[in-house]
């Protein structure tokens, strides 16, 4: 048995595909694998999920949904459904925006700087 907790985190899109090759190879020589992930193609490549919520902590813990991908993305009460289908946004992405009052400031090595505009950091 392989336990993992959200392998594909801080991997390039080409290396989470070879994750998840890996993956589908030590379940075809009859391994049992169990992946807590959120990245959305780990969910679409398992053959079954259990999606838990319908928050975190306190205001989760129970199974909201489980079944093959398409019967999540079917799930009207699953936050995770309803991000597969389009219907919701990920609350991950919403909750890493930056203010638009800010601006990233990039230094370069001879000491010269560039700044973004926040309307382009968007």
């Amino acid at each position: 048995m392989y336990i993992l907790d959200e392998p594909s985190i801080g991997l390039h899109q080409r290396d989470n595909q070879r994750l998840l090759d890996t993956l589908t190879r030590l379940r075809d020589l009859g391994n049992t694998v169990l992946v807590v992930e959120h990245d959305e193609d780990a969910i679409r490549h398992a053959d079954h999920v259990v999606d838990l919520g319908p928050g975190a902590g306190v205001h989760g813990g129970r199974v909201v949904a489980q079944g093959t991908p398409a019967q999540i993305e079917a799930s009207p009460d699953s936050l995770t459904g309803q991000y597969l289908s389009g219907g919701a946004a990920s609350p991950c992405l919403r909750s890493a925006r930056r203010p638009a009052n800010r601006a990233i400031r990039i230094v370069g090595r001879a000491g010269t700087t560039s700044a973004t505009s926040p309307s382009r950091c968007r």
